[in-house]
């Protein structure tokens, strides 16, 4: 399990492009191979298109980057865009605090926390423990949310 002590996030910067997608590329390829096929080209052009319209935050365990994220805050609801991590920080309970971290905020703000995930992902499972429930399916994703009060 992670301390969040030694976890910190932090606002992505410009320099941090290059990361964003090599972490995106480790962490969704095979879903997105077994769904729609990878291709390189396209997924740069998107990912470097979102690095720049979105909030993503750079995930550091001990000051060394593991990972992202992309939380968007609406009136209405916090929406999950993107969490992940390198391989080698995955199943050690990163993400997880992450998420509890995400959670607590929204439970704070009293709004619901949505998110869509691929219909292959396993990260279902944790979203499942966490309280999320299945809102719909849209193939190829899964719209998940949490509500506040729910934990």
């Amino acid at each position: 399990m992670v301390s969040s002590a030694h976890l910190r996030v932090r606002p992505a910067k410009k320099n941090d492009r290059q990361f964003v997608f090599e972490v995106r590329r480790a962490a969704f390829h095979a879903y997105v191979e077994q769904i729609a096929g990878w291709n390189d080209t396209e997924q740069r052009l998107t990912a470097d298109r979102e690095f720049d319209e979105l909030p993503f935050e750079i995930v550091e365990e001990g000051w060394r980057p593991v990972g992202y994220l992309c939380v968007i805050h609406e009136n209405e609801c916090d929406f999950i865009e993107e969490i992940a991590l390198l391989p080698e920080a995955q199943g050690r309970g990163i993400g997880t605090q992450l998420l509890r971290d995400i959670l607590q905020a929204a439970q704070k703000r009293g709004v619901p926390v949505r998110l869509s995930v691929f219909t292959n992902n396993p990260a279902q499972g944790l979203y499942a423990r966490l309280g999320f429930e299945v809102k719909g399916i849209e193939h190829p994703r899964v719209r998940m949310e949490w509500s506040p009060n729910k934990t």
